[in-house]
């Protein structure tokens, strides 16, 4: 049955800033009426490299009254809303379903720059909508300078809506907080998006704004890193400070002033920036081309003004008070959140179904998900795709391509499997490898049809991307793990071939100095585990299972597949100390593609196991490597550990986890090359005093579920809308 909604929003959620905020504003507006909307997702051209989702957008996806729809199924709207031009610059890679009353082009910027430079092709992009589409379109310029810069084709049956669509705000969100008059020292800020030309162009111009004085205090939130070069020497009494969205309130709650003047070549379709300050009652001094906008709420000067301006409203408390009373008010009857609706309903009147329709039911998704995981030294990219697959939306169809000797898991879990052997396993030349990859995944995705490709490894294949490359319509997420070492070479460029990276949560992340810490690309979610500790056994249980004496002290070695790292003489050190301790019973709990055991005179009780995390409750204490699933499982539990970590040269920070974990009581560590420390530190773990303070310490840490987070962002990617630059077939070779 076809999705029907009386609003469907197509919005690019990667957007950061002043069209994330007003799209954010609209359906807060419109959830507070009581009204869901359909929403979907695009990923445009306008990001060639995948960034992350903005955090409100992400918010209000998984709100009640919001739901995203795939739009090549059935799906009708009264009213369709594309929030930015430039969503629709390229046709999209399918054919969309969907029928509309009315669609509104929101346009966020102008068309053209400062100098008169084209910033998008109208044109182009009112055909393609008008192809995708087949309904009346109407332009909604965000404000005067939108509207003063339009330039309507002459052929199109398109129109320009008779008063602006002003962007929103929440003022519950934006809580007024006028400052007293300044001291000694005026506090002047300004904050945007890291973009130069956001910034006046040159070092003198700066200067007249924002002066180099002792009584002045300059902070530029947002500032990018080439801002300092172009401004060199930077004064100071200047402070630049990076974007940082979510630090915004705090940052406006600081300033005695707000003045924000861009560069020449720039034309600021709004000014979201300026309402914030305004809203929490900072006096705002910008440029005159902001008054047909924000008329008497902002204060209005030249370059060469406004220092005298600042002056005004920093020392003289009538007026200032005045100020900022009466531009709140102004504000608010222009840009609350509480006008959305009333417009709606003067521009289209029928916008609306029958009163008392019931609400949409939201669509039983139909997609279809491949999860291609590299071979991994243990099973961590298998198992986080797993984990990712069980919480999938119900009647999605998976399956799994994997390198992995671990392919039987997948198997088992009732997916459909592809294996093959990665070339070190075979001994194939890596190109060779390649080719063969691609040839193979071209015909499984031929096969199977996957709407969306997860890969999970640390550099994607070329093979892969090749696979990849003539089929546009499948959209790619890159699960790719933080803490690499410092000097790992980062297949950067790969990224690009990729519209989503994951990246899952990390305990140790703020220590990370890794490649990817600097890249602003990939959607964070909580760590990512076999199975949350929900779901965990109980310990009573969890040592029926293994077969062990309800009052047994009892210690579990888990040191992984030991396939790139030489584990074997730490484990007979760790042997022979923990056998000094009687009445210990000692499990080894092995990873399914561990070699066959060798079980010597006096080795433990082996016990091949997947996933160990439930029941690790059962046992008194835990030595194990430090790899991603076995520290954070860890770290989500209170069974007091001992890490040996992996430090071979291709593997992540293990060692750095360790030793984060014993800074801070929750564990002991032990390096594989320690030849004399092992007695120490199974009687440290085995101590029942520190056994308890690390208990302690692990309840008290929180880890999250990164596995519900992350198929919630593959279901949204699925839903997207992918646009693609049609091209001329090229040849075979």
């Amino acid at each position: 049955m076809p999705g029907s909604f009386d609003i469907l929003y197509f919005i690019e959620p990667r957007f950061s800033g002043g069209t994330s905020a007003a799209v954010s504003a609209e359906l807060t507006a419109l959830g507070r009426a009581d009204i869901r909307v359909g929403i979907c997702p695009v990923l445009s051209p306008v990001f060639p490299a995948p960034r992350p989702t903005d955090r409100n957008i992400s918010v209000l996806l998984d709100s009640p009254h919001c739901t995203v729809v795939d739009p090549q199924h059935e799906v009708s709207a009264k009213l369709v809303l594309v929030h930015h031009p430039r969503l629709f610059e390229e046709l999209p890679a399918e054919a969309l379903r969907v029928t509309a009353t009315d669609l509104v082009l929101v346009l966020h910027h102008p068309p053209t720059g400062g100098f008169g430079q084209r910033q998008y092709d109208l044109d182009r992009i009112l055909r393609n909508l008008s192809e995708i589409f087949t309904c009346p379109i109407w332009l909604a310029p965000v404000g005067p300078n939108v509207r003063s810069r339009l330039n309507m084709p002459t052929d199109m049956p398109v129109k320009v809506i008779s008063e602006d669509w002003l962007n929103l705000i929440d003022f519950d969100l934006w809580q007024f907080h006028p400052r007293p008059i300044p001291g000694a020292t005026v506090h002047i800020g300004r904050h945007s998006r890291p973009q130069m030309n956001k910034f006046p162009d040159t070092r003198d111009d700066a200067l007249r704004i924002y002066p180099e004085r002792p009584d002045y205090r300059i902070m530029m939130l947002g500032a990018p890193p080439e801002l300092a070069r172009r401004y060199d020497p930077v004064p100071a009494n200047w402070c630049l400070l990076p974007f940082d969205a979510s630090g915004v309130r705090a940052f406006l709650r600081d300033l005695d002033v707000f003045v924000y003047f861009h560069g020449a070549e720039w034309v600021e379709a709004f000014g979201y920036a300026v309402l914030e300050a305004i809203a929490t009652g900072v006096p705002a001094v910008v440029p005159r081309s902001f008054e047909p906008l924000f008329h008497e709420a902002a204060i209005y000067a030249d370059p060469h003004d406004v220092v005298q301006a600042i002056a005004c409203i920093a020392t003289d408390p009538e007026t200032r008070n005045r100020h900022v009373h009466d531009a709140r008010m102004l504000v608010e009857r222009r840009f609350g959140l509480d006008q959305f609706l009333p417009r709606l309903n003067r521009l289209f009147p029928d916008w609306r179904g029958p009163a008392r329709r019931p609400l949409p039911q939201p669509q039983t998704p139909a997609e279809r998900y491949l999860f291609v995981t590299s071979n991994g030294v243990g099973l961590g990219h298998l198992t986080r795709c797993l984990a990712i697959a069980r919480h999938l939306p119900q009647g999605s169809k998976t399956a799994f391509f994997t390198l992995s000797q671990a392919f039987g898991l997948a198997v088992d879990a009732g997916y459909l499997t592809r294996f093959i052997p990665f070339h070190r396993a075979t001994g194939a030349d890596p190109e060779s490898w390649n080719a063969a990859l691609a040839v193979e995944l071209a015909d499984f995705l031929d096969f199977f049809r996957p709407d969306i490709v997860a890969f999970d490894g640390n550099t994607p294949y070329r093979g892969l991307l090749h696979a990849l490359q003539d089929r546009p319509h499948i959209r790619r997420a890159w699960i790719r793990r933080a803490l690499w070492a410092p000097d790992a070479a980062l297949a950067a460029d790969r990224a690009e071939q990729f519209d989503m990276i994951i990246e899952p949560g990390e305990f140790s992340a703020r220590f990370d100095t890794g490649p990817t810490v600097s890249r602003n690309e990939a959607d964070r979610v909580a760590p990512i585990l076999s199975l949350s500790p929900g779901e965990w056994l109980d310990r009573a249980t969890a040592r029926a299972e293994l077969r062990i004496a309800p009052g047994a002290t009892t210690v579990a070695l888990m040191l992984g597949a030991g396939t790139n790292f030489n584990f074997r003489p730490v484990r007979q050190r760790l042997l022979e100390a923990l056998r000094q301790r009687p009445g210990l019973e000692i499990i080894e709990i092995k990873s399914p593609i561990s070699p066959a055991a060798e079980d010597g005179p006096g080795d433990p009780r082996q016990v091949k196991l997947y996933p160990a995390a439930p029941l690790l409750p059962a046992f008194d204490a835990v030595i194990c490597s430090a790899g991603y699933n076995s520290f954070h499982e860890i770290m989500a539990g209170t069974t007091p550990a001992l890490f040996v970590p992996n430090e071979a040269a291709e593997m992540d920070l293990q060692l750095l986890r360790a030793r984060h974990a014993v800074a801070i009581g929750c564990a002991r560590v032990l390096r594989a090359n320690d030849r004399s420390g092992a007695a120490a530190e199974v009687a440290a773990l085995l101590d029942p005093a520190e056994a308890r303070r690390m208990s302690q310490r692990l309840e008290a840490i929180t880890v999250g579920d990164g596995s519900r987070q992350a198929a919630r962002l593959l279901s949204r990617l699925a839903h997207s809308v992918r646009t693609w630059a049609p091209r001329a077939p090229h040849a075979k070779s």
